[in-house]
């Protein structure tokens, strides 16, 4: 069965062209542990209630264990892992600094979902304007072109241009440490 990601189009009047459209997903409702469970059950999950959030919960405190004694975990859905941000000097962590954060990349689960994923674009009067098979995005490597010493990268449907001007914010590092 195919998921169905509706869009809503909303005209932005903060531009001056016409064809400038703000994007909302529709049924963006926040749903806890407890309503995946119940909708598992209706589906015919077989664990009492209970005993399903009970696991749940023991899952997330492992894994959460896991992360946070240095270890990159795998949980299908995501990988999540820990990385130390700023740099110690004097070999002295500073709060003020440094800080843990923890990083999240999709994992084989959702992406083998996103390839059965049908995006459809509404207009504000609740009608279908577009829809597009996510299928392709799924392993889609960006396309690189060099135009006039400019990198032009391609991700579908976000274009950067990054060059090496200092004034550009993403060459900045570039400029400033010269690599």
């Amino acid at each position: 069965m195919k998921n169905i990601l509706k869009i809503l189009l909303t005209k932005n009047d903060n531009y001056k062209y016409s064809n400038v459209y703000t994007t909302e997903v529709l049924d963006n409702r926040n749903i806890t542990i407890t309503d995946i469970v119940d909708e598992m059950q209706k589906e015919g999950l077989d664990v009492d209630r209970e005993t399903a959030l009970n696991i749940i919960s023991h899952f997330n405190r492992k894994v959460t264990q896991e992360v946070f004694t240095g270890k990159n975990v795998n949980t299908g859905l995501v990988n999540i892992c820990p990385t130390v941000k700023g740099s110690l000097n004097e070999k002295r962590w500073n709060p003020r600094a440094n800080r843990i954060e923890i990083g999240l990349k999709i994992g084989e689960e959702l992406t083998n979902a996103l390839s059965e994923t049908v995006l459809k674009l509404i207009d504000e009067k609740s009608q279908v304007v577009e829809s597009y098979d996510l299928v392709n995005q799924v392993n889609q490597a960006p396309e690189v072109t060099i135009i006039n010493e400019e990198k032009k990268v391609d991700f579908g449907n976000i274009k950067l241009n990054i060059n090496e001007d200092p004034a550009c914010g993403i060459a900045f590092r570039t400029w400033l440490w010269k690599s």
